[in-house]
């Protein structure tokens, strides 16, 4: 098994893309390719602009009937699956509205929470994008300026990809013995259905773990088995510094600072992402990074048997393993 200062080193000499495949999002259309055959979205948002300017119109000509009838239909428009894409729903948080809150009210309060939105539409957005024109094409680039909220377990199936690329194993079962004498590689998610199973592997094993008291009892996201060696992995994607990012920037270093008794329990601190990159810096004097960069190397050599890897150190020591 490969020093871990050197696949520290290894990490630091191959940095992390900018564009990272495992986190491309599935960038589904939710708008047809063909203008002639819309989607169902673009039908309810087409709908729900008409039913706005109906509004518009019926007000200014005293109709109350189909001033009515119009808030009815922008109402049940806004209730449609991802209309909170459409220009008008994303106006919403200008006037301070939750559309999740909105969908929670009894319908009463919905008419006139519609109402009031409406109005000030009118006054702020509705003439400017009739003049520009309205296009179905808002739609998509709402979706996928939000795409950043689809990223879930990303992070961990790009650990899984990794482990079964290395020839390691999921290993679906629900007992220790299973896990412990039937295969050499192989590994478990700490998600709902592995979350149990870890933590009798913790006790079978005699891990304490003390870095899950310290973290509200939290589990970390892979467990790994390599013959008699087990390897925790905790896994952070981060681009950018400041506020909850330091924290887990901290929290991911503060793993690699705990050790077994049994040399063969091996914590795995898995940073990538574009931030892992200021590591590798050669003209830090002070400030955060500087301190970040010597916590790890000072755990690494106190705590021969951890590692921090980005994904090029990661893949050096899971291929590693045989």
């Amino acid at each position: 098994m490969e020093n871990n200062l050197k696949i520290f080193e290894h990490s630091l000499a191959n940095l992390e893309p900018f564009v990272d495949d495992y986190y491309l999002k599935s960038g589904n259309l939710l708008i047809a390719e063909d203008p002639k055959n819309p989607t169902q979205l673009m039908k309810m948002n087409a709908a729900l602009i008409e039913a706005i300017t109906a509004y518009a119109f019926v007000k200014k000509h005293g109709n109350k009937s189909a001033k009515i009838d119009a808030l009815e239909a922008i109402t049940s428009a806004v209730k449609s699956k991802n209309i909170n894409y459409s220009e008008f729903v994303s106006f919403w948080p200008v006037v301070d509205i939750s559309h999740s809150i909105f969908i929670k009210m009894n319908h009463d309060m919905q008419l006139e929470t519609i109402e009031n939105i409406v109005e000030k539409y009118l006054e702020f957005r509705h003439p400017i994008y009739l003049t520009y024109g309205y296009s179905p094409t808002t739609l998509q680039v709402g979706k996928d300026a939000k795409a950043h909220k689809e990223s879930g377990n990303l992070g961990v199936r790009k650990v899984a990809a990794m482990l079964n690329a290395s020839g390691f194993k999921h290993a679906d079962t629900d007992t220790v013995d299973d896990f412990i004498s039937k295969g050499d590689k192989k590994y478990i998610e700490a998600d709902k259905k592995g979350k149990k199973l870890f933590k009798k592997l913790l006790t079978a094993y005699g891990i304490r773990f003390l870095w899950s008291n310290k973290k509200e009892k939290k589990l970390p996201d892979v467990l790994i088995k390599f013959k008699d060696h087990i390897f925790i992995v905790e896994h952070k994607h981060m681009k950018e510094s400041g506020g909850g990012q330091d924290k887990q920037i901290n929290e991911i270093i503060s793993l690699i600072s705990f050790q077994e008794k049994n040399s063969k329990i091996h914590y795995i601190s898995f940073l990538d992402g574009v931030y892992f990159n200021l590591f590798s810096k050669k003209d830090i004097k002070n400030g955060k990074i500087l301190t970040q960069s010597e916590n790890i190397k000072k755990y690494l050599g106190m705590n021969p048997q951890n590692y921090f890897v980005n994904t090029a150190g990661f893949k050096k020591l899971i291929d590693g393993l045989g």
